[in-house]
């Protein structure tokens, strides 16, 4: 829905979602290793067919402009982040969605992809297409869309969405020009009738909240958990800056996947650092700003955040972006198993 409310009103919290994975493994499940003994019914561990199933649910809701729905499928600490850096709130995004101007014909979603942070939470990236309208204007599509479910008793609710066009990747004179190269493991490439200028940066791990200016300490937030992801942030912008292959591992979780501002998904920490390390970005500072953290559950967080940076990739100039990291804590470790990028409005 999404891809409706970033036309009409603010551009985040809608659930016509869409994701890149592969076509393989599709149904596999996320393993649950939480030994809590507590005898209260717990949702079972999610497949992509399950949570695609739920996402389903959602866009018809958003299309009969039904807010009773959201106001049971959003998480309490639902964290909203459209594409202007604002973070609407839970009760905001379910007004917007049960007042949303959108006429939908039909909608298609595809390619689901499930990727576990933990327990509790499991993130679904897949791929959506719809025809239709906002307020007159072509509803954006493909796109590629990203919900992050956490356990709740018996039930999997929504705590976070974000969705980014699919974009043609432009040709810069034959080189891996950006973060759209291709990987083994990524999600099929399409063109987007309203191809968006931004060039896609390869983004570096975890989340971060204040301005971290290139080999300057981050200020402090005076939010500790904000702080320690800053400070894992930082060192991964800088490692993909000075092309830091075991800086980048440090900082990032084995299971990590990463889209891009191109709508673009990456699958496997081997293949995202092989990407960003690829020599096709040169760059000579970066910064992160505006950043913002939230736990959503035992050793997993979410930060949103704005991340620029001065430099190339191939021919095309670096724009600024808003992205999201969701972290999860490996003994005394925050490292990003999650990297969602939009362009910056």
């Amino acid at each position: 829905m999404k891809i409706l409310l970033k036309v009409s009103l603010l551009s985040f919290a809608a659930f016509a979602l869409i994701g890149c994975a592969p076509a393989a493994n599709t149904n596999t499940v996320v393993t649950n290793t939480n030994t809590n003994t507590n005898t209260a019914p717990k949702a079972a561990a999610p497949t992509a067919d399950s949570l695609i199933a739920l996402e389903t649910k959602a866009f018809e809701a958003w299309k009969a402009k039904d807010g009773t729905f959201f106001e049971g499928f959003l998480a309490d600490n639902f964290v909203g982040f459209d594409d202007k850096g604002k973070r609407p709130t839970r009760t905001e995004t379910v007004k917007m969605l049960a007042e949303d101007k959108c006429e939908v014909k039909s909608y298609a979603l595809s390619e689901p992809r499930v990727t576990a942070a933990g327990p509790d939470v499991a993130v679904l990236t897949y791929k959506a297409t719809a025809d239709g309208t906002c307020e007159g204007k072509k509803i954006p599509s493909p796109i590629t869309g990203a919900t992050v479910y956490v356990r709740s008793g018996d039930a999997w609710k929504a705590a976070y969405h974000n969705e980014v066009a699919i974009v043609e990747t432009p040709s810069t004179g034959g080189n891996a020009q950006n973060s759209n190269t291709a990987a083994a493991g990524d999600m099929k490439k399409e063109t987007t009738p309203a191809a968006s200028t931004d060039v896609a940066k390869k983004e570096a791990p975890a989340a971060n909240a204040t301005a971290s200016n290139t080999n300057s300490a981050a200020p402090s937030t005076g939010d500790a958990l904000t702080d320690a992801l800053v400070a894992v942030e930082k060192k991964g912008w800088e490692s993909w800056m000075k092309q830091d292959a075991n800086g980048l591992e440090e900082t990032t979780s084995k299971d990590l996947t990463f889209v891009d501002s191109m709508g673009k998904a990456t699958i496997g920490q081997s293949n995202v650092i092989k990407m960003w390390t690829d020599g096709s970005c040169k760059v000579s500072s970066v910064n992160v700003s505006d950043g913002k953290a939230t736990m959503i559950a035992n050793n997993v967080a979410i930060l949103t955040y704005k991340g620029t940076a001065v430099g190339t990739c191939g021919t095309m100039k670096i724009e600024p972006l808003w992205a999201t990291s969701v972290g999860v804590k490996e003994g005394d470790v925050w490292k990003a198993v999650y990297i969602f990028e939009t362009p910056a409005a």
